[in-house]
């Protein structure tokens, strides 16, 4: 308790799951506003314009994102590769060389820049397992490829392909941004196995469908659901399991891709710069509860610093229940990006 801040805490920093650094020329300005948010960890995704498709690609933007912000704090960097039909077990081979342990699977056409996603994930079964041969971890958007399923069924229809990928390989597998709470139920099956994970993003856990509603900057991919979604969702996270870990999913894009006077608005929220405020935000009720801060530190930091094999947290950070207003905008690079909620007031801040 600090005078004049009410409730106070000290959390680890945040270990992000699944941050988006875009092209080159965006990612001084979002690892900088990675840091601002309280991370000093992210996995980056692979989905460039181009693709990270190659040790190669992933090695020369990995070194373009080593960037150093008040020279002194670097943000820790998890070099990811992109994985498709096409991939083959000697690029696996050559990305563990080189010390990049995860690979990434998207579905073709579901999301942005998935234009070198997945169709046929049959097909990616021996890679996959080749991945757990190799100590690469495998993270999925998990929403079916065949585009029959609608937006909002397709994350529930890609359960089978998981279990597919869970019983016939031994890799280590990642469900990114959870948002359909019907899956809950086979999440928890799935991770009795041990080498099955699920990341939560804080909008998923903050808002529902209804009161975003017409909001261009919380339209997402997999998109918010229902009320009911969110409160299972952080009734999983109250349940402390070690296999559930933040991931924020900031996708930021410039303003004139999200405010569009033709066809639709990109999707992405992006919540970096104040990603660890919004988990307490949407927790607000467990950090009142007996146990409720190591639970929100175990989610937010310790239990993928655990999975990832990051046992010590580089700093600490405090956050207070004193009310943050989300700025309008932010500058990146020569984007000018509307955050997810701008304008709106939050509960937690970060003291700086």
């Amino acid at each position: 308790m600090i005078e004049g801040l009410g409730y106070v805490f000290e959390t680890d920093a945040l270990f992000n799951t699944h941050c988006h650094l875009r092209e080159r020329q965006q990612v001084m300005a979002l690892v900088s506003l990675a840091l601002v948010g309280g991370a000093d960890h992210v996995l980056y995704q692979p989905n460039t314009e181009v693709g990270l498709k190659t040790a190669r690609e992933v090695l020369e933007y990995h070194e373009s994102a080593q960037v150093k912000v008040d020279g002194s704090d670097i943000l820790g960097l998890l070099p990811t590769v992109l994985i498709n039909e096409e991939t083959m077990f000697e690029t696996i081979d050559e990305c563990v060389e080189n010390n990049i342990f995860d690979g990434k699977i998207y579905p073709l056409d579901r999301t942005t820049k998935s234009h070198n996603g997945s169709r046929y994930y049959q097909r990616l079964l021996p890679l996959v397992k080749h991945c757990g041969e190799r100590g690469m971890r495998v993270h999925v958007h998990p929403e079916h490829p065949w585009m029959v399923f609608d937006n909002r069924d397709a994350e529930f229809s890609f359960l089978p392909i998981m279990d597919m990928f869970l019983n016939d390989t031994g890799a280590k597998l990642f469900w990114e941004h959870g948002s359909d709470a019907r899956c809950i139920p086979f999440w928890k099956e799935m991770a009795e196995s041990g080498r099955f994970f699920v990341g939560l993003t804080a909008h998923h856990l903050a808002a529902d469908e209804d009161s975003t509603f017409g909001d261009s900057r919380a339209t997402c991919k997999p998109p918010i659901k229902t009320r009911r979604d969110r409160l299972d969702f952080v009734r999983l996270v109250s349940e402390d399991h070690p296999w559930v870990i933040a991931g924020l999913d900031d996708a930021p894009h410039d303003k004139s891709k999200k405010q569009v006077a033709t066809g639709r608005c990109a999707c992405g929220a992006y919540t970096a710069p104040f990603g660890l405020q919004l988990y307490a935000h949407a927790l607000d009720h467990l950090l009142h509860q007996l146990g409720g801060e190591e639970i929100f530190r175990n989610f937010t930091s310790r239990n993928a610093r655990r999975i990832f094999g990051y046992p010590q947290v580089s700093r600490k950070v405090r956050l207070a229940r004193k009310p943050y207003r989300i700025p309008q905008i932010y500058q990146v690079g020569d984007w000018t990006v509307e955050p997810f909620w701008a304008g709106q007031e939050i509960l937690y801040s970060l003291v700086r």
